[in-house]
């Protein structure tokens, strides 16, 4: 499922370590290749000479970024990376945001498996035909 160019097919972002490894696990055993991270800076600091298709990132992480700094931050850095936010933040001003963003799905918590797995696989065709 992964690309030549790509060294990951998802990213997942979540400072909730055990949602982490449960999203990181659930999309591995499907055969993405997955990269997690439970802080946005390693994140940022890996996408700098690391290429990922789709990144599943929570709103919320628990320090002074938030899943949309970190989109921000990556875009700025040439990302075109689909993003997934899942979050349980349902303020106006936030899903305004993700939209400017282009964030390609907004989904709230609680997630069922099923749904997310068939958001990032819509999001990895979605990032394909960007690509090419």
């Amino acid at each position: 499922m992964s690309g030549d160019a790509r060294n990951v097919d998802v990213m997942v972002l979540d400072d909730d370590v055990d949602l982490l490894t449960s999203v990181a696990e659930l999309l591995a055993d499907v055969g993405y290749k997955v990269k997690g991270f439970a802080d946005p800076e390693s994140a940022v600091e890996f996408a700098v000479d690391q290429k990922f298709a789709v990144g599943v990132f929570d709103f919320r992480l628990g320090s002074v970024k938030n899943g949309l700094d970190v989109v921000e931050t990556l875009q700025a850095m040439g990302s075109n990376a689909a993003i997934v936010m899942v979050t349980a933040d349902v303020e106006r001003s936030t899903q305004l945001r993700a939209l400017g963003l282009k964030v390609f799905e907004f989904m709230r918590k609680p997630v069922q498996p099923q749904e997310l797995l068939n958001t990032v696989e819509r999001a990895l065709e979605y990032s394909a035909r960007a690509a090419a």
